[in-house]
This record gives C-alpha cells, structure tokens and sequence, in this order.
C-alpha cells in the first residue's frame, strides 16, 4: 500500500487447511484490510517504518484499551472501593502485555470495543423511558455513529462481527421493552451496515478467490460438526483467565462455580430476584450479551466451518469477553449486603491483580528485553535462518530475477525481507509442478530456477510441515552450486526434468 501497489499479499496460508497457490502477490482479501491501511497510512503521514507504525499502533490501542475497559466496568458496578479493583483488574485481564510486544489486530479490537459499548450505554441512557411512558430526545445520529464503529471493527477482524450482531440483538430487545424508539434501532443497523457492506464489496469486485468462504478466510466446505464437546471446550476457554495457572483448582473453580450457582439462584427466591434486578441493568444486560454473543458465534463457526479451524480452541478469540467474564462472575456477590463478602471479595482481587502485574505482565517483559536475538533488516526479531539471517536475506535479493521461484518453509518471513514472492511448501511434486506451470504463463519465462530456502528447525510449524529431510527426499533437492557458506544446509535447488 504504501509502495502504491495496493493491498496486496502473499496468499496467507494456515495450519492444516486447504490453500492453492494463484498468483505471486494478490489482493488482500483473506485476511481484513483495515490494519494494513492503518500501517500504511501512518508511514505515509510520519515517514516511518512499518514496524514503528505498528508499534506506535499498539501503543496508543493499549492504553486506549486499558481506559475503555476500565470506564465501561466502573459503569456496570456500584460505586465504591470495590468496584475500582474490579474496573482495574477488568482491565489489565483485556490488555496482556504480549499486545504491546507484537503488534496485532487484536489490540485494535480491544480498544474499539468498549468504546462502542460506552456510546451505546449513553445513547440508550438519554434515550431511555422515563416515567410515564415518555421517552427522551431522540438522537439517531448517536446510534448511528455506534453502529459504524462498530461495524468498522470487522475491517480489523471479521470475528468482530459478533460485536454489531451483540449490540443489535441488545437494541432489538430494548426497542421492544420501549427504552428506545424504533428509528434509532434502524440508525445502528444502517450505521453498521455501510462500512461491513463497503468491505464485502470491495472484496467482491477487487477480491480473486472464488468463493465467499474463501474470501472471508472461512474456507470451501461447509459441514455440520455439533456436539456438547464444542459448548464445554468454549465455556472452558472463555472461563480461562490466566489467575495462578499453576493451579488447576482457580480455573475449575471459575469453571464449574456459575454451572454450580444457577440452580441456587432458581431455587432461592431472592436470588433469583435479585438477578433478575441485576439483569435489568442495561449494561449489565450488554454485557452479557456481548459475551453470549460471541460464544455462540464460535460454537457456530466451529461446528460450520470446522473442516478449516477450530475456532473454539484458540485462546485470541476469547480476549473480547475477558473482562466481560470477569465483571459477571462478580457482580453477584456484590449483591450481597454483608460487609464480610465485599471485604473477601476485594482480597481475591487484589491477589489477582498481584498474579497480572508480578507474573503475567512482569514476566514476559522481563523476557522480552532480555531476549538475545539477532535483528533482520527489516528491523524485526529473527527467528529463522540463525545466525546470519540478514546475510541470506541479502544474498537471495542479489538472485532476483523473473526466473527465480523461492519455496520456503517460512515463506511470509523471506516475502518480508527480501521482497521476493516466496511459495510455501507444497505437499507433492505434482502440486509443485501446477503452480510452476502456471507461473511460468504468468511471468513469461520458459524455465523457472526453483531454490528451496529451509530452516532445518520447523519449530512451532512441526506439525504440519514436514521436517527438513522429508522435504528433501520428496522433492529430491540438490545442493546447488556456487553457494556462499550463508546458504549451506539452508539452500536446495529443485532439479526439473
């Protein structure tokens, strides 16, 4: 983008999922556009590097993160000293420190949400009935601009699409309660509509996959794959909080605590009324909203698209609902009216916010600044190709040329710091053979010159590509020659005949 070439990538490849190589670079469709233009405009504006753009990025996300959170769990509890801890550790539970040390979308996604959320509490707040059935003003274009941020949030992630979806469903039910009029319900739609249907747009008229699940990174086949396993792995998951993870028994416990306490609350008749007041809140009702939301959403995907991923298994999808989770588990014992019960409860916080700051946070950037690692050219860690990566890097750009067709098992790694348009490994000689006559159609060459670039260590790739000699044997690669002593044992030619 910021080359003024456009959008454009190397078709992203995921662990154990089909993927069919096309073209060298493509439009970016498969994964969201927003965070490339975002890097691309900052560099644009502050002539930096993407990587400080990026840095920058989940700096300034973080922190908006931290106060976004913090502000919406301060609204969702009653005042007092107890509710600061919670807000506090509500908000530390939404932003891991690992954010601001590899920048990603997810930082983004922490930050725009409880923003949106926090526009919607207040447009439903002056919107809301009063007595005697009259409602205030009304102002759709508070609504509408909740609704567009939201809706721009999927530019970031498509999973954020649960986010519009929770609010929506939100407004639905208090549109029929009659705490909001039906014309800023539509103000929300529309407003969330425009920017998720500007993105399916443009993917659909620029985008070169062939099917919408394709385009949307959900994959080709459809299937049903339900079972009472998906649910538990989800509420398992989501129940995951990171406190004292050397202890099996805080997980259990915050696990099977809210399964244990829902007969109790049907049981008991002032509990059960003292939820039911407590679920009237609206932002304890967005809240939980947005949790249930958001788990069904995976659930789904899993048991739809499960031949591609396993939504449900991956802990990155779990970050929205975090201190969501948190502020829930919470809120009922602060119903109780015994000082005893606020005192404990503060105890449990503080010795979790005690786990955040010293283990969690304190740990991993004591580990980040410590790292010794050697930087590639491009101003990143490098992780593969050590020692001497940025020797290799320069020595395949010296190699460029129409001809020259690198396949690698960190293929995005060599895109990125030589620029050349890298394969990644196919898994036959037949496959091979079809991307190298399409290629070869592409760029008007009659011979490519394939070169193999291996790392001998796969490390978290292992298991799904496989090791360097089975690599090696299936495609029966030879050493070529010259080679600079950089590029022995990394380096293998494809003989074509």
């Amino acid at each position: 983008m910021h080359d003024g070439l456009g959008p454009t990538s190397l078709a992203p490849v995921a662990p154990l999922q089909p993927w069919e190589w096309r073209y060298d670079w493509g439009f970016l469709t498969q994964w969201p556009v927003g965070y490339a233009a975002l890097i691309a405009a900052i560099r644009r504006a502050l002539s930096v590097t993407s990587i400080t753009a990026a840095k920058g990025v989940s700096i300034v996300a973080c922190a908006v993160a931290l106060v976004g959170w913090f502000s919406w769990t301060r609204r969702c509890v009653p005042r007092g000293g107890t509710s600061i801890l919670i807000a506090a550790l509500a908000a530390a539970c939404a932003v891991p420190v690992g954010a601001l040390l590899n920048p990603s979308t997810d930082a983004i996604l922490m930050a725009g949400l409880p923003i949106v959320l926090l526009l919607v509490s207040d447009a439903v707040a002056i919107e809301s009935v009063a007595t005697g059935g009259i409602a205030g003003p009304c102002l759709p274009w508070r609504f509408a601009l909740a609704g567009v941020l939201a809706g721009a949030l999927c530019w970031f992630r498509y999973a954020a699409i649960f986010a519009p979806t929770a609010i929506l469903l939100f407004l639905l039910a208090a549109t029929l309660r009659r705490q909001i009029r039906g014309r800023s319900l539509v103000s929300f739609l529309v407003g969330a509509a425009t920017p998720i249907a500007a993105l399916c747009l443009m993917t659909g008229l620029l985008g070169a996959t062939a099917s919408v699940g394709e385009r949307f990174n959900l994959g080709e086949r459809t299937s049903w794959h339900g079972s009472w396993s998906l649910l538990w792995t989800a509420w398992w998951n989501v129940t995951d909080l990171g406190f004292y993870a050397h202890r099996p028994i805080v997980h259990w416990t915050l696990a099977l605590g809210p399964i244990a306490f829902v007969p109790l609350a049907l049981v008991l008749r002032p509990t059960r009324r003292a939820l039911a007041q407590l679920g009237a809140a609206p932002n304890v009702a967005l809240s939980a909203c947005v949790v249930t939301t958001l788990l069904a959403m995976l659930i789904l995907s899993t048991a739809i698209f499960g031949d591609k991923f396993n939504y449900v298994g991956l802990d990155r999808y779990y970050l929205p609902a975090k201190p969501l989770i948190l502020l829930l588990f919470v809120l009922p014992l602060m119903l109780i009216p015994r000082r005893v019960v606020r005192v404990g409860v503060s105890v449990v916080l503080i010795a979790c916010a005690s786990w955040v700051v010293q283990v969690e946070w304190a740990r991993t950037y004591r580990s980040a600044i410590t790292r010794q690692a050697d930087a590639t050219p491009y101003g990143q860690w490098a992780r593969a190709f050590t020692p001497d990566a940025g020797t290799l890097y320069a020595w395949l750009r010296s190699q460029a040329s129409p001809e020259l067709v690198v396949v690698s098992n960190y293929h995005e790694t060599i895109a990125l710091e030589t620029g050349l348009p890298t394969l990644p490994v196919p898994k036959s000689r037949e496959q091979l053979r079809g991307w190298l006559d399409r290629l070869a159609v592409s760029r008007g060459v009659a011979h490519p010159h394939v070169l193999f670039v291996l790392d001998p260590d796969n490390r978290w790739r292992s298991y799904w590509i496989p090791d360097v000699p089975s690599i090696r044997e299936t495609f029966e690669l030879v050493n070529p020659s010259p080679i600079p002593n950089v590029a022995t044992d990394v380096v293998y030619e494809y003989p074509q005949s």
